[in-house]
Formats: structure tokens, C-alpha cells, sequence
């Protein structure tokens, strides 16, 4: 027996399954199929020191960081060295009394075991923790801060440009964007100026959360006008000096700082910031025209929000999971606010330290190294200048190019591709995203950066098609415009070439989520299904939503959710739309999957070939949370989807519970769904294509199709849509329950959605024996043990492209394939590849996160 830290214990066999179940070299007689049990992947706050752990980290250097403790003004010292005696002749990295949780040694460390231990300053050094460095690692060297800091002019401006740029500026002729930002200011300088009295909110709430809500509209109201005022003037002074525009920008941001900083101005943290940010735009561009007096009055005002910020932010952001305001904007409003007043207010280098390393240490922090994102497609929206600007800044003053250095800005174009399609609507995945009918202007700017920067072709490849089905003008929209006209414009943009064909299908991991698609290359041809089962769970604005899928054909929602995110507490959105029950996934006695970063998943296999892609998904620990106290009794949820071109899909579900249970397979359409239940269908028609479903369980079942919400929707907020009408939540949506008609112990379902024009799901040969459901659709044939008490098991073979498929290594699918396989369990795959006879085998593989945060929890076999 080994015993790891917090007295966890793992046995010998145990170990082995961990090995066996990251996919290494083992005995073929052991399972590649056992279960994994832990408490949680990612609590809210962190709970252990990481890194720790036998096996090697991804990043060279890797950042330091460990649980916070509470108190005011705590400081740490920690220690990193290559001896566990920390020995005075051995390489050692520390840092004392640092204000957050967080290390980045920003030295390349060499190869082998690292030690390192913390403190909190004055007590006792904690126990010493260890990671392993190899040749893998990925180097991810950065500056240290005071290079940065150093790097910063003297001289204003330094947010919108530097003072030795203004000339080259102000000689830019005949520019679409220029002359758009020159246009918003003319009209800026006929808005009238913002005053506090317009945050108070003219609306009453029902409850206290409405009255909260409204409250937090107005703030943001009035913080969004009056700093997009300055905003616009500010970008048109640098531009073309006229006098106009510093007077009216001046008064906007001199009224600002008259403003309570505790009142309306500050019911939200949004407002907060922009009011902020606005003050520290206009003090940096028009540094020299203000007085001594006015100066004065805006330092003040912007410190005192800018430090409340950072006193709520240090010992707390460093080792949060997530924040999303933070990340969204306000972390990149606060580092242009202090690189504004560095010199003027003394903590401002303390504030731009700590944006500085806090950026190094956890961007993306929704995002993993392999190029996801995972609070959704129309959430990313709000992130997208985080994440280009504040790099911009730091190559811009120190030459660090965090684009080509970072995997995550490489990989980006991947999930852009397969998650929001041009000329798609998105994955389904997240708040909001349901809104989201094609990428829009967001995304084709964010892509045309991304691409300069990276020179990754496939991501002008992405802009390029976004722009064959939808044309904007992007100098009408304020995202990255600056970015475009002060810093990339001279890039040029690379070829906008792609691999032919490409691949059906792409995992991102670190995150939990895939992709499978016929045609990613063409979206009106095009068939795609997406899962998501995430190590994250559920929080912020991601959804209650593990081993969940949602179906496009043509860019078109065929099968997917349902529901409105009117607030993030109103009881539609956490009675229906975050639950579980909005989804195309599995309820439990009518309960679906806590809320809660406790109830994860996990993608734990991917694989393609021959016209076919696969995808496993793990929620057998989805349906429990301590943090929520829920537990429905799941011990077993996997969740096989299988894409077959060019227009079949199969999932097939095997699930277990500790007592018997009701199980609801549930799926949702914003079509009119038809269903037949004595012939086990259900259908939609959408552009002259019928998509048919026919099901299959291991116990009798009922089919319940209603088309109303179980928690009304109702726009009390007045919310409006991107051409200002009223929302509107009385469209019809469609929701279809299959539950099991006497409660089980396991259950398994199989479904099988074909789409035609003809809309004809032909079925041959169908056989229901022993168990097991055979028939053929199109030139796929296929086989599915469907009685729970017999070993899973689906195969599929086409006979023309001679395609063999068994998800769980079953024997007697292929002699051949079944002798090449090394692990009993596995999934396989043979298929033809340039006249070349392929074989492919894939076991579970855990995501890097998963595996370095075993030790610190109990596995169960």
C-alpha cells in the first residue's frame, strides 16, 4: 500500500487502473472499461497546492499555487528547488511576502523532480510538494513583471497608442475604421452628458431579486453610455486632435468622478469598471490639456475603485475557478486603467503586477491548452478582447509574443470551426447560446485577429467562409476595431488554406467537449452532432448539461435545447433552462444533474475512420453533489455516440444506479415534433428534410411529447434582441420524455436518428433477440446488446467501405480486428485509408487535469 497526501490511499490495483485508464501499455487481459469515482475535478476554490502529483507537468515553468487563507493583508512565502532539503547549494526559486497565491518562477527549469513548499508569512513552512518536469513539457517562458513594468513610457498616452505614434495616426487617410470612429464621435459630441440620477431605475421588481436585477440594468445603463462616450471621442482625438472632442470627453469623465463610487454607479461591477476605465481613458489621452485640479479629482476617483478591485481580487481570482466578470472584462478595463495612471498613483505598479501574473498564470481560464472554450459560444463573445488586448499590451512593451507561444491561440480556430460553423448556428452549449444563428461580425472580427497573429491559415480559412454566408461591414463594429487600425493592420492575413477533407471530428478535453460532423468543410451539406461532458461541471454560465448532445443539420437546430436565460436567478432559467430537464440528456427519477462544478463528466474517447466517428462520454459522476446535497444514485453513465455519413446518427446509452430508478431519455426540438409510439419514432421537419428517430430500451418504456415549459418564461426584465424589439419566450418548443414504465436498477437505450429528404427511416432486417437489436440503415449495418445484464456492446460494419466498429472490442466482429486489439474493451475501428487497410484501437483517456488531481481524492474501482 502508498499512501499520498491528505491521508488519501490508493492500492496497487488501483494505481494500475489509473495507468490502464490513461491509455498505457498493460496486460491485455484487463478491462479498458472500469469506473472512475471522485469527489470533484475542479472545486470553486482551490482546495490543494498544485502542482503535485507522479505525473509530468505540461508547462515549463509551471505556476505555483495553493489554497488561500483568510485575513486581511496575508502574505505568503514560497520556495521551488531541485533538492527536497531546499539546501542552499541547490537551485532554488522563492518569493516573500507576496500579496496572492500564486508563483510563476519565469525561468526555464530543467528537466527532472521539482520540490516546493509555501507558507503563509511568519508561520511554519507547509509539507513539501512535488512535480516531475520532462522533455514533453511545453515552455511557456515569460517575462518577468518588472520587464514589463520598466518598459512602460513616462510620457502619455499609453492605453489607445504611445505619444511616439500619434503622428503616423493622425496621417491615416481613406480608412474604413477611421472614419467610422470619426463618425461615432460626431455623434458623441450630440449626446448629451451622463449624470448619476440616470442609474436609478425606473422600473419596479416583483421580489427582491427582480428589484436587484433592475437595480443592476440601470447601473450598467448608465456606465455603458457615458464611457462609450468617452470611449469614442478619446479614439477620435488620437486620430484628429479637434478640441471638440477633449472638451466633451473631459466633461463626461470629470462628471464620473463626482459620482458616489458606493452608489448607483456601483450596483454592478460591470459599471463599476467601465465608470473606471472611462476616468483613466480620459486622463491618459488628454493628459496634457487637464489642470493640476482636474487631475487631482480624477486620481482619486479612480483609485478609490480601481483598489477595491484589487483588495477583492488578491488572495481570492489567483484561486477561484473562475470569476467570469473578471475575465470577461474587467480584468482587461483594470490593466488599461493601471497602465493609465502607473507613475501618478503609487500602487498602480503593485495593480499592474498583480494583472500581469494573474493573466500569465491562468489565461484562458475557461480555455485549456487544446484550443476549447467552455462557457459558450455566445459568452466567449464577451472575453474575446481579454484575451487578444492584454497580450497586445505586453508584446507591445516587452516583445513576448503570448500568441505563438501559448497552444491555446493555435488550437482556437479548431473549436471556432467545429462549435459555431460558418454559416451555423453554435454547439447548444451554455447561456445564451441558443441565440446564436451563425458566427456574426463578432467572430469573423475575432477570427481575421486571430489569424494575423497566430498566421494559423485555418483560422482565416474560418473568416474567409464566415464572410461567404453573412457580410458586414466591420468598421461598424466596435470589437477589436482599435485593435485592427493601431496594431494589426499592417499583418497580413495567411493563405487561407486547410487540409482536405477535414477530420469528422475534434475533442477538446481539457474542457469536455466534441464535435462530429459529415461535412465541416460545407455547412449546407453538412450533419453535425456536439456533446459535452466537462471536468468543470457546471457554473458561471455553463449548464447542468454532462454526456448532453444537440443536433444540426445545414447550419439548422434539428434537436436541441430549449428554454431562455431571462436572469441568472430567475426561476425559469434554474427551474428549466440550466436543468438538466432543457437537454437532450438523461433524468433520474425526473430529477436532472445538480448544479454544481461537483457533478462532471468527461469526453473519454474519440475516434474516426472510414466515414465513421465515435465519441464516448463519461457522467457517472454527474448525478451528485455534496456542495448542493443531491444524490441521485448513479454509478454508471456512458453515453456512445456514433456519426455515420452521410446521415445516420446512434447513441447508445448504458447507465447503472444503485437502486432501481426511473430513467428519462429526453429530447427537445424548436420544430414541431411528431412522435408514434407504437412504433418507438419521433420526427422533425426542417427545410426539406425530415430527421426520424426510432428507440430501443432494456425495460418498457412510455413516450411523453409536450410542447410547454415545466417553469414558465416571462420577459418581466423587458430584455430585447440585437435588432431592439422585445424578447419574445412564447415560440413553441418541443420536449419528448421516454422513461422506463417500471423502475430499474441499469438501463439501456438505443436510438438511431437518420436524415433524408425523403425522411424515411428504412430499417432492414431487423432482429430483436436475446437481447440484442440487429438491423441495417443505408450500407450500415448494425448490432446492439440492449439487455442491461449482458456486456455492452455496439458494432457497425459497411460492407461497401468495409468499416468495422465494435465500441467495446466485442469478439466475432472482425477475427482480424479482434486479434490486433491489446486491451480487452476498447474501442475499434478498421477501415480503408488510401487503398491501406487501417486499425485503430482507443481505450479511456483522462484529461490531464482528472489524472493530477487523483491522489488528492478516493478512486473506486
Amino acid at each position: 500500500m502508498t499512501y499520498f497526501k491528505k491521508k488519501i490511499l490508493i492500492s496497487g490495483l488501483l494505481v494500475y487502473l489509473l495507468f490502464l485508464m490513461a491509455g498505457c501499455n498493460v496486460p491485455e487481459k484487463k478491462s479498458a472499461d472500469q469506473q472512475m469515482k471522485m469527489s470533484t475535478v475542479y472545486k470553486r476554490f482551490l482546495e490543494f497546492p498544485v502542482p503535485d502529483g507522479e505525473g509530468p507537468v505540461r508547462i515549463n515553468p509551471p505556476v505555483l499555487r495553493w489554497p488561500a487563507q483568510k485575513g486581511k493583508k496575508v502574505t505568503y512565502d514560497v520556495r521551488l528547488s531541485y533538492d527536497p532539503d531546499f539546501s542552499e547549494n541547490a537551485i532554488t526559486y522563492s518569493a516573500e511576502q507576496s500579496p496572492w497565491a500564486m508563483f510563476n518562477p519565469h525561468e526555464l527549469l530543467k528537466e527532472g523532480k521539482w520540490y516546493w513548499q509555501y507558507r503563509k508569512t511568519g508561520d511554519s513552512w507547509s509539507e513539501t510538494f512535488s512535480f516531475t518536469l520532462d522533455e514533453r513539457a511545453m515552455s511557456l517562458l515569460s517575462p518577468v513583471p518588472s520587464v514589463f513594468i520598466e518598459a512602460i513610457p513616462a510620457t502619455h498616452p499609453r492605453v489607445l497608442t504611445i505619444r511616439e505614434e500619434l503622428n503616423t495616426l493622425r496621417s491615416v487617410k481613406d480608412n474604413p475604421d477611421a472614419q467610422a470612429i470619426l463618425d461615432e464621435a460626431e455623434k458623441a459630441l450630440n449626446s448629451p452628458i451622463w449624470v448619476e440620477k440616470q442609474g436609478i431605475p425606473s422600473q419596479t421588481g416583483a421580489d427582491k431579486d427582480q428589484e436587484h436585477k433592475f437595480r443592476q440594468d440601470a447601473s450598467q445603463r448608465l456606465a455603458n453610455k457615458s464611457k462609450s462616450l468617452v470611449h469614442a471621442l478619446t479614439e477620435a482625438w488620437v486620430l484628429k486632435p479637434d478640441i471638440r472632442y477633449a472638451e466633451k470627453a473631459i466633461a463626461q469623465a470629470m462628471e464620473i468622478s463626482r459620482w458616489d463610487p458606493d452608489g448607483v454607479s456601483a450596483y454592478s461591477d460591470f459599471a463599476d469598471a467601465r465608470c473606471m476605465l472611462a476616468m483613466a481613458l480620459a486622463y491618459d489621452t488628454f493628459h496634457e490639456l487637464l489642470d493640476a485640479k482636474q487631475k487631482k479629482q480624477l486620481l482619486e476617483a479612480i483609485y478609490i475603485r480601481t483598489n477595491r478591485f484589487y483588495n477583492s481580487w488578491t488572495n481570492n481570482i489567483e484561486i477561484r475557478l473562475l470569476s467570469g466578470h473578471v475575465w470577461q472584462h474587467i480584468l482587461h478595463y483594470f490593466f488599461q486603467t493601471s497602465l493609465a495612471v502607473y507613475g501618478d498613483i503609487p500602487e498602480a505598479e503593485q495593480w499592474l503586477i498583480y494583472a500581469y501574473e494573474l493573466f500569465m498564470a491562468r489565461a484562458p481560464v475557461l480555455g485549456g491548452l487544446d484550443g476549447g472554450w467552455i462557457e459558450g459560444v455566445s459568452y466567449f463573445k464577451m472575453n474575446m478582447e481579454t484575451m487578444i488586448e492584454i497580450p497586445l499590451f505586453i508584446k507591445k512593451f516587452t516583445g513576448y509574443d503570448y500568441f505563438n507561444v501559448h497552444p491555446w491561440y493555435e488550437k482556437q480556430s479548431d473549436w471556432l470551426i467545429y462549435h459555431i460553423p460558418p454559416g451555423s448556428a453554435a454547439d447548444g452549449f451554455g447561456d445564451n447560446t441558443e441565440e446564436i444563428n451563425m458566427p456574426g461580425d463578432h467572430y469573423q472580427a475575432f477570427a481575421i485577429e486571430l489569424a494575423k497573429l497566430t498566421q494559423n491559415p485555418k483560422a482565416a480559412w474560418y473568416a474567409r467562409e464566415c464572410a461567404r454566408y453573412e457580410t458586414y461591414d466591420l468598421s461598424k463594429t466596435r470589437l477589436l476595431r482599435w485593435v485592427r487600425l493601431t496594431q494589426t493592420g499592417d499583418i497580413p492575413l495567411p493563405a487561407a488554406i486547410i487540409d482536405h477533407p477535414l477530420p469528422m471530428t475534434r475533442a477538446f478535453r481539457d474542457v469536455g467537449l466534441v464535435a462530429l460532423h459529415t461535412n465541416p468543410e460545407n455547412t449546407e451539406e453538412n450533419l453535425m452532432v456536439a456533446m459535452r461532458s466537462s471536468p468543470f461541471g457546471c457554473y458561471g454560465h455553463m449548464l447542468a448539461d454532462q454526456n448532453v448532445f444537440n443536433i444540426l443539420y445545414g447550419g439548422q437546430k434539428l434537436f436541441y435545447r430549449t428554454g431562455y436565460k431571462i436572469t441568472m436567478q430567475d426561476p425559469h432559467r434554474t427551474g428549466w433552462y440550466q436543468n438538466t430537464r432543457s437537454q437532450n440528456g438523461i433524468l433520474i427519477n425526473g430529477e436532472g444533474q445538480p448544479y454544481s462544478t461537483e457533478a462532471f463528466g468527461w469526453i473519454a474517447r474519440v475516434a474516426e475512420g472510414g466515414g465513421l466517428a465515435y465519441a464516448k462520454g463519461d457522467a457517472s459522476n454527474a448525478y451528485r453533489s455534496t456542495e448542493t446535497a443531491e444524490d441521485y444514485g448513479v454509478v454508471k453513465h456512458h453515453r456512445h455516440l456514433v456519426l455515420l455519413q452521410p446521415d445516420v446518427i446512434v447513441v447508445y446509452d448504458d447507465m447503472e444506479a444503485k437502486d432501481p430508478v426511473r430513467w428519462s431519455w429526453l429530447i427537445h426540438s424548436l420544430q414541431q415534433m411528431k412522435v408514434n409510439q407504437q412504433n418507438q419514432r419521433f420526427e422533425v421537419n426542417i427545410n426539406q428534410m425530415r430527421a426520424t428517430g426510432r428507440l430501443w430500451a432494456s425495460q418498457p418504456f412510455d413516450m411523453i411529447l409536450t410542447d410547454t415549459f415545466a417553469v414558465p418564461a416571462v420577459n418581466w426584465r423587458g430584455s430585447r434582441d440585437a435588432d431592439g424589439q422585445l424578447k419574445s419566450y412564447d415560440a413553441d418548443q418541443w420536449h419528448l420524455n421516454i422513461s422506463n414504465t417500471e423502475n430499474s436498477p441499469a438501463m439501456r437505450f438505443l436510438c438511431i436518428i437518420r436524415i433524408m429528404p425523403d425522411g424515411q427511416l428504412v430499417m432492414h432486417d431487423v432482429k430483436e433477440t436475446d437481447g440484442k437489436i440487429e438491423l441495417k440503415v443505408g450500407e450500415w449495418e448494425i448490432e446492439a446488446t440492449i439487455d442491461y445484464r449482458k456486456q455492452a456492446s455496439l458494432i457497425i460494419h459497411n460492407q461497401t467501405t468495409e468499416t468495422y466498429f465494435s465500441s467495446h472490442g466485442a469478439k466475432g466482429v472482425n477475427k482480424s480486428m479482434f486479434k490486433k486489439a491489446r486491451y480487452v474493451g476498447s474501442t475499434q475501428i478498421e477501415f480503408i485509408q488510401h487503398g491501406k487497410k487501417q486499425f485503430l484501437e482507443v481505450s479511456d483517456e483522462i484529461p490531464y487535469d482528472m489524472l493530477s488531481r487523483f491522489h488528492h481524492y478516493q478512486i473506486q474501482e
